[in-house]
């Protein structure tokens, strides 16, 4: 199913979309399957699957550890879209590759996007990529059937959020906080004002995420935007059961059939 349609198929039936982030390899291979079954299973309707980079600048410390421990694996494109591979064995939850532009460059665009698509993962997020310079991803994208989603910030002006909204064939990814990703206790006051003007300029659906970590935040915005994207939370759980994998995937298992729950509006 396309991100897109599974969105709004959400919608309809009276949710929205909870949006799960993992970094793929962390903490190895098989734990990175065995959470991404989880997910699904309790509740996840689309997973981002982090590939691990060296300088992710727009993460905060959680994920940047996460991303660490999968390098020191030797994780790499090949192997996190193999995990891809083994899960559709089972599951058809759309999935974006979510990564930084310089990985991929050095992949090869076309050959990224090619790869994406015989794994039958259905879109791709390029944290660093100014829609500017997006020109040979969207054509690439757009030859295989994908969908390129765009980050939104809070200081994006009119125009450039038009921009994106015009150059999109996904949803819009709004960042809630500008800042980096990591769990917070409370939403930016400013949030609320700036999704009520990002929907006056875009009809594309919005999802949220950057800092969203609890049913508290999922309550006071799920009525506003059509998907929430919950990451940190999800790899701090991981961070503090390393030596338990079994408790990982119980723990995620709990805190996602809450998430879930409350994403119903």
């Amino acid at each position: 199913m396309k991100i897109l349609n599974k969105i709004k198929s959400d919608n309809e039936s009276g949710k929205v979309s909870f949006i799960s982030y993992v970094t793929a390899g962390d903490p190895d291979i098989k734990t990175t399957l065995d959470i991404m079954k989880s997910l699904v299973n309790n509740g996840t309707d689309i997973i981002e699957l982090g590939i691990p980079f060296s300088d992710p600048i727009s993460d905060g410390p959680t994920i940047q550890k996460a991303s660490e421990r999968s390098l020191k694996k030797n994780i790499n494109i090949s192997k996190a879209l193999n995990i891809v591979k083994e899960f559709r064995k089972e599951f058809s939850t759309p999935i974006i590759i979510f990564g930084y532009y310089n990985p991929f460059l050095r992949y090869g665009i076309n050959n990224l996007m090619r790869d994406i698509k015989n794994v039958d993962a259905n879109g791709i997020l390029v944290v660093d990529l100014p829609p500017e310079e997006s020109h040979q991803i969207q054509k690439s994208v757009n030859k295989h059937s994908l969908e390129l989603v765009y980050l939104v910030a809070p200081t994006s002006t009119d125009y450039r959020i038009q921009t994106i909204s015009n150059l999109s064939n996904s949803f819009i990814y709004l960042v809630s906080v500008t800042g980096v990703t990591g769990t917070r206790s409370k939403i930016d006051k400013n949030l609320i004002p700036f999704i009520k003007k990002l929907k006056k300029i875009t009809k594309k659906p919005i999802c949220v995420g950057f800092g969203i970590s609890s049913t508290k935040h999922v309550n006071e915005l799920k009525k506003k935007v059509n998907g929430i994207v919950i990451g940190s939370a999800i790899v701090k759980i991981i961070e503090k059961n390393l030596n338990d994998k079994r408790e990982i995937t119980k723990k995620i298992s709990n805190f996602c059939r809450k998430i879930s729950k409350a994403c119903r509006i």
